[in-house]
């Protein structure tokens, strides 16, 4: 019975959604499911009773909030998490309308209105639901003090109507208040979450993805090529007698080249491309779907801007050139040895001169 439950309230749940979405989720089923209940049973209950007229309302409030739920887990979409939202608030405002209008059992519906303002506010928001409130509580004023001998049927006195909106006034503002804490708390955690899972996977001093975060897109491009049987690149770059440039410059120097050639690099790669500081002065290309030769191509364009524009350091100008290795990956390879196929092409560039493209051959 307990699996039933929860299968039934997290449907339409997504691992892909944001946990915001998935929590509405849960919740407008679980709103489906007591609204339901209830109003099943007390609608039965009327018509046990034969008090038709109530039962009727019931019942149809009833289908109305199985429905909701049906529409959300159906199609699956923002829209229909929309419709699904806006049907369950118009339901539950016009069965408290109509429980205003007839009192329901023994003059008790007025009591449901203190449901209204916290499933509004959770489900429209601040703004929207402020505004269906609004409409909501001028529908009840027109009621109760306009309209009262043409469309009241049952009897309430002056006091208990003005102190019924009063206090439902008064909830409304709380519960505004509340959703309104509730929203400011989640985007600030929800920003503070970004803000570190940005600090953990970048570099602080190029601002490049750092080793972390190349190593989760190089698991992903990976597991992509898995499906497709496509292939993709990689090739690790290093800077040329980097020490040097420490030992003679300083190191503020050294992160200065380091930021300087960050950007050359970036600014000439595709935007499907990855660069990443993959730890010192090594830098990591990840090309998508691109074949050894055609990164290969790329790194020598990248190669020959560096080598031949100068970077300014300290009222310097200071030719830089750098080592590239590169390995194609394919399914059949694993990936940690598609890395360490690079590192020893980068190794070979090194031992054969500096400022070189090397490729993979396993021959």
């Amino acid at each position: 019975m307990i699996s039933i439950f929860k299968k039934y309230v997290t449907s339409g749940v997504k691992h892909h959604y944001k946990d915001e979405t998935n929590r509405r989720i849960m919740v407008v089923n679980l709103f489906s499911a007591v609204g339901v209940s209830i109003t099943f049973f007390l609608g039965i209950r009327a018509l046990l009773a034969q008090e038709l007229p109530l039962a009727i309302i019931l019942l149809t409030a009833s289908v109305v909030f199985a429905l909701s739920q049906r529409i959300q887990i159906q199609f699956g979409t923002r829209r229909s998490r929309t419709v699904s939202i806006t049907l369950l608030i118009s339901c539950l405002m016009i069965l408290v309308f109509l429980l205003l209008v007839t009192g329901g059992k023994d003059n008790t519906g007025p009591l449901w209105i203190y449901l209204v303002p916290p499933v509004t506010m959770f489900f429209a928001g601040v703004v929207r639901g402020l505004l269906a409130l609004l409409l909501f509580t001028i529908a009840c004023t027109l009621l109760f003090f306009v309209f009262d001998e043409s469309l009241l049927i049952a009897s309430y006195s002056y006091a208990f109507k003005s102190r019924l909106l009063y206090s439902f006034l008064t909830v409304t503002f709380l519960s505004a208040f509340y959703e309104y804490s509730r929203q400011k708390s989640y985007d600030i955690a929800l920003d503070l979450s970004e803000q570190f899972e940005q600090q953990a996977n970048h570099d602080h001093l190029t601002k490049l993805v750092n080793r972390r975060g190349a190593q989760t897109a190089l698991e992903r491009e990976y597991a992509r090529i898995q499906r497709s049987s496509n292939t993709f690149s990689i090739a690790i770059a290093d800077i040329d007698r980097f020490k040097s440039i420490n030992d003679t410059y300083g190191h503020e120097a050294g992160d200065e080249v380091l930021r300087k050639i960050s950007r050359t690099f970036s600014a000439r790669l595709r935007k499907q491309d990855i660069l990443a500081r993959w730890g010192g002065e090594e830098f990591m290309f990840i090309f998508p779907e691109t074949s050894a030769s055609e990164a290969a191509n790329v790194l020598e364009a990248l190669r020959e801007v560096l080598s031949f524009a100068p970077i300014a350091i300290s009222d310097h100008d200071m030719h830089i050139t750098s080592s590239f290795g590169v390995c194609e990956i394919t399914s059949q390879i694993p990936l940690a040895d598609g890395i360490r196929h690079a590192d020893m092409s980068l190794y070979r560039a090194k031992e054969s001169g500096r400022n070189k493209v090397v490729v993979y051959s396993d021959r």
